[in-house]
């Protein structure tokens, strides 16, 4: 049996020990306490350059007598009925009050190919006029949720979520905007 060089051991103690630090990083962490969508990047356009008018000069003097202050008016009632709670995170269900149909991308934030799998998801769920939301699983609290609404036990990449909290389809792996657009377009007919 060969030695292993001195340097070599001090380079493998070197690695166990980073990974031993990385873990208890990670695990001191913990989950945030709310679920949260993960934002995608959005291209902005180049807008107008905003002009400002000068500063109006402010008059120091006491409040004309009649004058009144606005008053709020009532509040107006949510344009969609109030749904019973999905049983995913709260994002979800604000999303099904404003959209009969929802596609629900799960992904682990930085990792390069579910951030494209969750752009051509969102790309599909606009071809279909679906709401879209990207939901972090890594959030211990999301992945429950998802993992107790789901009646499967493979591992969908995309979701569709009809208003009733019902998952229409579960989509596993890398999933194209087309058939993204076809399942939501199933799932609201």
């Amino acid at each position: 049996m060969e030695k292993i060089s001195p340097p070599v051991r001090i380079f493998a103690i070197l690695i166990v020990l980073a990974g031993a630090a990385g873990m208890l990083a990670m695990r001191t962490m913990g989950a945030s306490p709310e679920a949260a969508a993960i934002p995608l990047p959005v291209k902005k356009t180049a807008a107008a350059p905003v002009k400002t008018a000068a500063p109006a000069k402010v008059a120091a003097s006491a409040p004309k007598a009649g004058a009144s202050t606005p008053k709020p008016g009532p509040a107006k009632p949510p344009v969609n009925p109030v749904i019973r709670r999905s049983g995913f995170p709260a994002v979800v269900d604000k999303a099904l009050r404003e959209h009969a149909v929802v596609v629900l991308s799960l992904l682990i934030p930085g990792a390069r190919v579910d951030q494209l799998a969750a752009a051509e998801a969102e790309a599909g769920a606009k071809l279909a006029g679906a709401g879209f939301l990207a939901l972090n699983v890594a959030n211990e609290g999301v992945a429950r949720s998802v993992l107790a609404r789901l009646k499967t036990d493979q591992d969908p990449s995309v979701l569709v979520v009809k208003r009733s909290g019902e998952v229409a389809v579960a989509l596993g792996g890398f999933v194209d905007r087309e058939t993204v657009a076809q399942a939501a377009a199933s799932a609201s007919s």
